[in-house]
């Protein structure tokens, strides 16, 4: 029986936009969009996710590696408009599905994007646990993710259903017996969720 619900962030439940950032960043700083998307998930991005780096070492790594004269806060506004509003349909959800279910995010993010994106999520209220990568010090789709996540909520993957749109992220928690829904779209979430008989 499903007792939590465990949501992704970005494609989830908040739309993203990288490329914004990216054509700002090739833009303003003059290197062309290639270069600037060969970071893209590269070692740096990842580890500042997984809490390698505080936002100051990672501006300073990132104009070590890209020069360019950008002073901190205008590399933070180019850096959060990733971060986009709520998928349409998907506050709704959320507050029907938290009258039944813990619910609970999961998401590969780091301290700027979760500040925008609670900021952005009137309804951020509604979930009990947040499984942050930068604060776990580890990203999906790593095992230790969602052994975690089950030590913290104190349950078993057979209780819990995980929502993403990485198909690695869902193969990593199926593993574990988590059941899965993989996809972007509130209405498919939900359509899904009445195939589950959990709505």
């Amino acid at each position: 029986m499903i007792e939590h619900i465990i949501f992704d962030l970005g494609n989830v439940l908040v739309n993203i936009h990288p490329h914004r950032t990216m054509d700002q960043f090739a833009k303003r700083c003059q290197y062309s969009e290639e270069i600037i998307q060969s970071f893209y998930l590269s070692d740096l991005h990842l580890g500042f996710m997984a809490g390698k780096y505080t936002p100051e070492d990672f501006y300073q790594e990132m104009i070590t590696k890209f020069p360019c004269e950008i002073k901190i806060e205008e590399f933070q506004s180019i850096w959060n408009q990733v971060i986009g509003l709520p998928k349409p349909g998907i506050e709704r959800l959320i507050n029907q599905l938290a009258e039944k279910y813990q619910l609970s995010i999961c998401s590969n993010t780091d301290p700027w994007h979760w500040q925008v994106a609670l900021e952005y999520m009137k309804f951020s209220h509604l979930f009990s646990h947040f499984f942050l990568s930068f604060e776990m010090k580890m990203n999906k789709p790593r095992s230790e993710v969602f052994k975690f996540m089950l030590d913290e909520l104190s349950t078993s993957g057979e209780k819990c259903l995980f929502i993403d749109d990485t198909y690695e992220n869902i193969e990593s928690a199926e593993r574990l017996g988590f059941k899965c829904i993989h996809g972007q779209d509130p209405q498919k979430f939900r359509e899904e969720l009445i195939k589950l008989q959990l709505f």
